[in-house]
């Protein structure tokens, strides 16, 4: 009789991994190697338009109860997902359910209600920056980011900050509220308000890069626009008719208030401007185009900044225009306290407040 190869303990084994193989979808080590594990990253593609929360956002799937991935549910599955892409298709996504009015005083993030939190390393793609809006229509800030995240393709609007992250302060943010490395590319942040970054709140030891995006229509009692508290680069980018006014309320004294109606400059990291245009913002106070003033030193007393000028903060500007700006003293487009704008040439102004005295500069009245 012949024999196998094979002693039987080595056949049994060899049947059982067969078996185990097939009905698993053999070969099994290539499905195991093709289908992500539920906290790794993903591309989740949002299928409604409707506001809804996760039904389990930890599962690694996109689900509500119902079984659609919303944007909010999304937003949920990412931040269980580090890495992930969020592709949000055309159409308006209003958000709906209102922030639980026990967590909007003081820091505590809730994904589940009001504004979008991004708390993992997130891209959020969408169609085009006049395809895809993502619409907060009134209830809260529209995206609060907690760890760097990617914004392309798409409009941010109808942000009213509900939340105090300093309690029974002034709110920050009225679009986005960003506390870590925000990159904005093809994106416009339009018509959102709060107390303090009407468009975008940048926090001490954050930065945000924009390309090819637009601020606009955004309002404040300081910094209409932007504020940033480090680092800021614009690039190919327009900050225009965005507006503060100072709410004149008893805590906001002096320069805590009123300034920067395009951008407030309170930290001491570079801001610099690349190709931007910073036109047709007001500011109650000062700095209707740009306010720079680390630390709010311009709360001191003007003998004191004037003779201590020290520059603490810097802004950077090349082959920029800064125009058509207001404010309610004679400087309109810029304002400085312990701080230097430098010019790297090829830019544009109608006044001579923002410094511009470098090569190619070109300064019309």
């Amino acid at each position: 009789m012949r024999t196998s190869a094979f002693p039987a303990t080595a056949r049994g084994v060899a049947i059982a991994a067969l078996i185990a193989a097939t009905t698993s979808g053999f070969p099994g080590a290539a499905s195991a190697d093709t289908v992500p594990g539920a906290n790794s990253p993903a591309v989740i593609t949002v299928n409604t338009t409707a506001d809804g929360v996760a039904a389990d956002p930890y599962s690694g799937l996109c689900r509500t109860v119902a079984g659609a991935c919303t944007l909010r549910a999304a937003v949920q599955t990412a931040n269980a997902r580090p890495g992930s892409t969020i592709v949000v298709p055309e159409g308006r996504y209003i958000l709906t359910i209102r922030p639980d009015p026990q967590k909007v005083q003081g820091r505590n993030p809730d994904a589940t209600t009001g504004d979008l939190n991004l708390t993992a390393a997130t891209t959020l793609r969408g169609a085009g920056r006049d395809q895809t809006v993502l619409d907060a229509e009134g209830i809260d800030r529209v995206l609060s980011v907690s760890a760097p995240v990617t914004l392309t393709g798409l409009t941010v609007t109808g942000g009213v900050t509900a939340q105090h992250e300093i309690p029974y302060y002034d709110t920050g943010g009225g679009g986005i509220s960003n506390s870590s490395n925000l990159v904005l590319e093809d994106v416009v942040v339009r018509g959102n308000s709060a107390g303090y970054g009407g468009g975008i709140f940048n926090v001490p030891g954050s930065d945000l890069q924009t390309r090819n995006t637009i601020i606009t229509g955004n309002a404040s009692g300081e910094a209409g626009g932007v504020r940033c508290d480090n680092t800021c680069t614009f690039t190919d980018s327009r900050i225009s008719d965005n507006r503060v006014v100072d709410p004149g309320v008893w805590y906001r004294p002096g320069g805590f208030a009123g300034r920067g109606g395009g951008v407030d400059v309170r930290g001491r990291g570079v801001v610099t401007f690349d190709r931007t245009t910073v036109s047709g913002n007001s500011a109650s106070d000062a700095g209707g185009g740009i306010n720079v003033a680390p630390a709010y030193l311009d709360t001191l007393p003007r003998q004191v900044t004037d003779a201590l000028d020290v520059p603490v903060g810097i802004v950077k500007v090349r082959n920029s225009i800064i125009m058509g700006n207001t404010s309610g003293i004679a400087s309109s487009n810029c304002a400085k306290a312990f701080a230097r704008i430098v010019s790297e040439g090829g830019n544009t102004s109608d006044d001579a407040s923002c410094d511009l005295t470098g090569p190619g500069d070109t300064v019309v009245p």
